[in-house]
């Protein structure tokens, strides 16, 4: 397969800042008590969103780390971590949807991307957080089924999700923390079942929110990260493969078309006029990873050709509440997201700029959003 050369356009010199900056705006329309879910163009600003504030706090903390004088981040990072503590359900999972959405019931992967957070708290000495991480981790080992998947009662619309996998991980950072074999039992659990519906061309079945939808690329580069983070603290190389088959398959697609399309269908045939700029950004995330991990050129050049073309439609408007936002969709009218700037949108663009600066400079890997370092591994590994 021949590398695809990005047009190495870049990006700004202030994205990154401006990204942070947005992230701080909507813990602040909050009063500080969570990141609200983003703003829309209809309805304005959204309330605080427990699942989505769990890994927003982990950018904060890393972006302070990078600047090495920014102890209000870390200020936030604490608060958010501490309004998640308050309002973790009894069971020791986190409520599905807003803090406004009624009835409450803990979910999978909502728990799993707060307990991310609160590990990202402990590991930067904030050990008050280590007993709503535990209970969070129990959560996730009692409610998991034999065969790797979540009980239909904590899951998101009912189904099983191969992008649990960044749950998994989240599980395989606190054994590796705790030695918890219960967690991490757990956690291979899942990724096995993962694996076991992967496709030979790549495709994952059960990679959609709901029944019936086609994966959107957002869900397809969780599936992805997840199982390459936790390749990572594993070593297991099956683990690996698994990401570079999907991965592989994605690469030609950046070049068919001004924009990622946002959906495909199991043959890999683009099934949207529209892209989600989500999982552009983020699949140029997993494609950096990618090249930290092997050395292998091919995935620089996809992830730095990713990241330019989401960063390109970062919101540069000096008007609030709006500048730096990242939207759900391009056109902002696409089904994903629709008129929306998701807070978690801008967290994945802050992320990939992160990634996308220390590729360029030929830094190490990093904790870029909870991101294990890397080790050196063959340039040539299997697809």
């Amino acid at each position: 397969m021949a590398s695809i050369v990005p047009p190495r356009v870049g990006v700004p010199d202030n994205a990154l800042s401006a990204a942070i900056g947005w992230l701080c705006a909507t813990h602040d329309v909050t009063g500080r008590r969570g990141s609200s879910k983003g703003y829309t163009l209809v309805h304005g600003w959204l309330p605080a969103y427990p699942e989505t504030t769990g890994y927003v706090l982990g950018t904060l903390l890393e972006y302070a780390r990078r600047s090495g004088a920014r102890p209000d981040l870390v200020e936030r990072a604490v608060q958010m971590g501490r309004w998640e503590k308050e309002i973790q359900e009894s069971d020791g999972g986190i409520m599905e949807g807003h803090v406004e959405t009624r009835p409450r019931r803990s979910i999978v992967f909502n728990t799993g991307m707060v307990l991310h957070g609160w590990l990202d708290l402990v590991e930067a000495g904030h050990r008050e957080f280590e007993a709503p991480a535990e209970r969070a981790c129990q959560f996730l080992v009692t409610n998991l089924t034999g065969d790797g998947t979540w009980r239909p009662e904590v899951e998101y619309a009912g189904i099983p999700h191969t992008y649990n996998t960044r749950v998994a991980w989240a599980m395989i950072r606190w054994a590796k923390r705790t030695g918890s074999d219960a967690a991490e039992g757990a956690a291979r659990a899942h990724l096995d079942w993962v694996r076991s519906v992967q496709q030979p061309n790549g495709w994952f079945e059960s990679c959609s929110f709901r029944t019936g939808m086609l994966p959107s690329t957002h869900a397809i580069a969780y599936t992805l990260r997840g199982l390459l983070e936790s390749y990572c603290l594993l070593g297991e190389e099956r683990l690996l493969h698994a990401v570079q088959r999907t991965a592989h398959e994605l690469i030609p697609k950046l070049d068919q078309a001004p924009m990622l399309p946002a959906n495909f269908d199991r043959d890999w045939s683009p099934a949207a006029n529209y892209s989600c700029l989500t999982g552009t950004v983020q699949l140029g995330g997993v494609w950096l990873r990618l090249f930290q991990e092997t050395g292998d050129q091919r995935w620089l050049n996809a992830g730095l050709k990713a990241v330019e073309q989401a960063a390109a439609r970062q919101e540069t408007t000096r008007l609030a509440p709006v500048h730096g936002a990242l939207a759900g969709s391009f056109p902002i009218f696409g089904r994903y997201a629709p008129l929306q700037y998701p807070n978690w949108a801008t967290k994945f663009l802050a992320d990939s700029l992160m990634l996308y600066d220390d590729c360029l400079q030929g830094a190490p890997a990093g904790g870029t959003g909870s991101v294990t370092p890397a080790r050196a591994q063959s340039p040539q590994a299997a697809i």
